[in-house]
Order: C-alpha cells, then sequence, then structure tokens
C-alpha cells in the first residue's frame, strides 16, 4: 500500500509523490498537470506545511499528547449508552464464538460421520461469509446480526426435539445453524467497530474479544461433559444464548449511514453530520478539482497566465 502523496509531499519525497499521483490518476481517469507544474505545487505545499509546523509551541504539543493518551477501560461504562453498547457487544462475541466453535466440536453429537460432517460445516462457511457483504450494505448492521442469531437459536433449539433416528435431519439443521452462525461472526466484528466510539474502540473491541476466548475456555465443558451426560443439553444452550443475543442486538443502534462517533460524548449527543457515499466518479471528480483548484494558485501558473493576459491586450491594441 503505498503512503500518503501529502505525507510524502510534507517529507519532501516529491518523486514518490508524484508516482503515487500519477498510479491514483491512471485509476480514476484523470488527467495530471504537466510534471514541472505538480513539482512546483508540492514545494508550494512542503513550504506551507512546514510554516504551520513552525508555529506549533511546546504547550500546543502537550494538549496533543493528552488528546491522544490512552482512554482506561473503565471509560467503557461511563455512562449509559456506552454501558449498553460494551455489555451487549461483549454478550454477542461470547456468543457467537461459543455456538460457532460449539456446532464445530459437536460432530459426534450432530452425525454419525463427525469427519464428514466437519468438511461440510467448513463448506456452508463459504456463503456464510459471502453472502453477508452485499446483505449489510443493502440492509444494516443490526437487523441482519439479530436475524443470523434468532435463526440459528431456533434451528439449534429444534435439535433437541428431533428423534436420534433421524440423522440425516439433525446434520442438515446443524448446518443451518452453522450457516447463520457463520454471518452473525462475519457480521460482528464490522458492527461492533462502528459501534465503539473511536477514543475505545480499541478498549472496546479488546474487551470483546476478551469474552470471546472466555466462551471458548468454558466451551469443552458443554461439548464434552454435560453433551456425554445429556446428549440435548449443549443444542439447548446453544440455541438459547443465540435467542437472547439476537434479542439484545437489537437494542443497539443501526451504524450504516451514520457517521462513526469520535467521543463517548458524541454517543448522547450525535454529530449532525449528512453521509455522503463515496463512488469512483466521486473520487475522480474531487482529483481534478483539487488539481485545478492548487494548480491555479501556483506562482508558476499565476506568471503564466499573467504573460497570456499582457499578450491579449497587445493584439488588442493593435487592432483597435
Amino acid at each position: 500500500m503505498d503512503e500518503s502523496p501529502r505525507w510524502l509531499i510534507v517529507r519532501g519525497r516529491h518523486d514518490r509523490a508524484l508516482t503515487v499521483l500519477q498510479k491514483a490518476a491512471r485509476w480514476n481517469k484523470a488527467t495530471l498537470p504537466p510534471n514541472s507544474q505538480m513539482q512546483t505545487l508540492m514545494i508550494d505545499i512542503q513550504a506551507e506545511s512546514t510554516e504551520n509546523t513552525s508555529k506549533t509551541n511546546d504547550n500546543d504539543l502537550v494538549e496533543v499528547k493528552k488528546k491522544c493518551r490512552a482512554v482506561p477501560i473503565p471509560n467503557l461504562f461511563k455512562n449509559r449508552a456506552i454501558a449498553t453498547i460494551t455489555t451487549f457487544v461483549c454478550l454477542d462475541y461470547f456468543v457467537v464464538s461459543l455456538v460457532f466453535d460449539g456446532l464445530n466440536m459437536s460432530g459426534d453429537i450432530y452425525s454419525a460421520d463427525p469427519f464428514l460432517y466437519l468438511v461440510l460445516s467448513g463448506l456452508v462457511e463459504v456463503p456464510g461469509y459471502s453472502l453477508t457483504a452485499p446483505l449489510i450494505d443493502r440492509c444494516g448492521r443490526k437487523i441482519p446480526t439479530a436475524v443470523c442469531y434468532l435463526l440459528c437459536g431456533v434451528v439449534i433449539l429444534a435439535l433437541a426435539f428431533i428423534p436420534p433416528d433421524m440423522g440425516w435431519l439433525v446434520m442438515v439443521m446443524a448446518l443451518v445453524g452453522k450457516f447463520c452462525i457463520s454471518g452473525a461472526y462475519q457480521i460482528i466484528y464490522v458492527y461492533s467497530s462502528e459501534l465503539f466510539p473511536t477514543e475505545v474502540r480499541l478498549q472496546g473491541i479488546g474487551i470483546s474479544s476478551l469474552f470471546a476466548q472466555l466462551a471458548s475456555t468454558i466451551l469443552p465443558y458443554i461439548t464434552s461433559i454435560l453433551g456425554e451426560k445429556v446428549p440435548w443439553l449443549p443444542s439447548v444452550i446453544f440455541g438459547c444464548v443465540s435467542v437472547i443475543a439476537a434479542g439484545t442486538t437489537m437494542k443497539l443502534r443501526e451504524t450504516k449511514g451514520v457517521p462513526l462517533p469520535d467521543t463517548i460524548n458524541d454517543l448522547i449527543t450525535p454529530s449532525h453530520q449528512t453521509y455522503i457515499r463515496t463512488t469512483d466518479n466521486d473520487v475522480k471528480a474531487a482529483l481534478e478539482m483539487t488539481i485545478d483548484t492548487e494548480v491555479a494558485s501556483s506562482p508558476l501558473f499565476k506568471s503564466e497566465q499573467d504573460e497570456i493576459n499582457k499578450e491579449g491586450d497587445i493584439k488588442l491594441e493593435c487592432i483597435l
């Protein structure tokens, strides 16, 4: 991945920045000004950045360090809004890890051939992962996540009431549950990263992942110990927690088309920003507009424009 062109320009690496801009222009089918004008423009940008940097004093740096310091984990429960997100997301991570890994480790419960079950269980993950990307783009994050949890819970709960002699039906329904929980697994990572504000996003994802690992820790006791004594009990546990996760997910807010919160306070008083979906044409237009504007304001362009205007005035005087 290329570095940011502006970062390269500020660091004085103009040749590399020009290469990156040329590649971006080719991808967006845009036309760059001549290299001489681009070099002049980059020199102006670097000079402007150096001038602004020199005005920064020690007090400003101290304030920046204060704003960028790590936010303690207790802030994840600072107010009701962030506490609700933290609690429900941790529960979602716990459930998705418990059910997903639980279905993987229950081949001897749901099929007479655990090896065939394991192969098919891996195959159903492919559509479960693939279909979620267009789904959340159209329907948002909250509803698809809750539906995946709910369908998985209903299907797995139904396994407890199916006679053991209908082995093919048990395996098919277990695979359907695996398909649903795979979709929830894929969505929850995107959804949770958009729910947590920027200042606590790392801490929020970290503590949620901790609960996912906790589920993996207690899982063998459910499948191996309880499953051997009461074969239908793992299905009841997996189904019930999935239904509970579906209900808690519906308590969370939708994040599709909504600006991401920067601070915890933004959850209480969200900023009224307008969400604009960016397309390739938008990128192309923005690139052309930026280049035209900055080139027009460069000294070289202005001097050439003045010469053209003078030649035009001379020709006009001759005609008159």
